[in-house]
């Protein structure tokens, strides 16, 4: 009736080595039904705001439990 909630910690799996390629891995990960989100480093995400390229480089999370699938995914990509 209840199903419970399991909580996955998140982990990094790489760092993009700006916004476009951390879009690129995002979408990727995606399409392979992979959640993730980036983190941006510094305050990088200011200028991604104003549509800049920042090139100060993103960190990408997966939960835990997609680690693996994730790097095959980068691998793929060439990463």
């Amino acid at each position: 009736f209840f199903k419970q909630k399991t909580a996955y910690e998140m982990v990094k799996i790489c760092t993009a080595q700006d916004n476009l390629q951390a879009e690129m891995i995002l979408e990727a990960l995606k399409k392979n039904g992979i959640p993730a989100l980036k983190r941006d480093l510094v305050n990088a995400e200011v200028l991604n705001l104003y549509g800049v390229n920042s090139g100060c480089g993103e960190e990408i999370y997966v939960a835990d439990i997609n680690a693996r699938r994730a790097a095959q995914v980068l691998e793929g990509m060439g990463l």
